[in-house]
């Protein structure tokens, strides 16, 4: 039986601000979840439209959320499920009515996540701005589907066990990962349709990491620290890759002393109209 998630939940109709319409119905939700045990944990994060800003705590709780959101065309999601061990939170849209121009501005999501479980986490972005900052958290995987947003993802301290895959699907929106190395991830892998990437991997982690990236009509920039070797292998179509340092070996593009490196890439990348660029620095 699914169980909904909320503790503390408290609903409000506001008045619609100046200049949002007289049709939309401003609700607030707030809810949070105890935290009981430490057991792995899948959390669903959707997102239709507005400002949505994600962190960490140390407190003993599962999350903490508080939203912003328009009751016309969002339905606020805050569900539980005890046997299957997974939280969805966020919005869906509701009815039939159309989004317009500007009215996602008024609608927000401010969320916490526990540092002491682990996640898998995953993450549904519509029209969006968002600011997610998952360092610390116990990551086992990340998968984002960003639509038509702007999101920036930071790292800020190395995850506590390595990330077995980071899934990243940029269709017309602009994603910036900062320091994207202390995710320890494993596998990366990337779909950028009309948008725009840019992946740091500056950071503490070791060994290799597994790359693939499919660019269409957009662009992806993967910037490396000078001591990580990179190996390239790269089909492309009227499409850019710039590989400034790298030297030709076989079918692939290195970089010197790529053989004896520490820390080691590995890229498979397609790239049809779009552009792939490897910055060392």
């Amino acid at each position: 039986m699914r169980r909904l998630a909320t503790l503390t939940a408290l609903l409000s109709l506001g008045a619609a601000a100046p200049g949002e319409g007289a049709a939309q119905e401003w609700r607030t939700l707030e809810s949070s979840r105890q935290l009981r045990g430490d057991s792995a944990t899948s959390v669903r994060m959707e997102y239709a439209a507005g400002t949505v800003a994600v962190g960490s705590t140390d407190d003993r709780v599962l999350y903490r959320m508080r939203l912003r959101y328009d009751a016309e065309r969002s339905a606020p999601l805050s569900a539980f499920d005890e046997a299957e061990r997974s939280l969805t939170i966020g919005t869906r849209s509701a009815g039939t009515t159309a989004w317009r121009s500007g009215v996602r501005e008024g609608s927000t999501l401010h969320a916490e996540l526990s540092r002491a479980v682990p996640m898998r986490l995953t993450l549904e972005l519509g029209a969006t701005r968002g600011d997610f900052e998952l360092g610390g958290l116990r990551l086992s995987e990340l998968m984002m589907r960003a639509g038509a947003s702007e999101t920036r993802v930071d790292f800020s301290a190395p995850n506590p066990e390595p990330l077995a895959l980071l899934d990243l699907d940029v269709g017309a929106a602009s994603v910036t990962v900062r320091r994207g190395g202390n995710s320890r991830a494993r596998r990366v892998h990337v779909n950028v349709g009309a948008g725009t990437l840019d992946y740091d991997l500056s950071g503490a982690w070791d060994g290799e990491v597994d790359l693939s990236a499919n660019v269409a009509v957009g662009s992806m920039v993967l910037r490396v620290p000078l001591d990580v070797g990179v190996r390239v292998t790269a089909r492309t179509f009227l499409a850019d890759f710039s590989r400034s340092g790298l030297e030709k070996r076989g079918d692939a593009w290195v970089t010197p002393g790529y053989d004896s490196a520490r820390r080691r890439v590995r890229g498979h990348v397609t790239a049809v109209l779009g552009g792939f660029e490897i910055i060392r620095r």
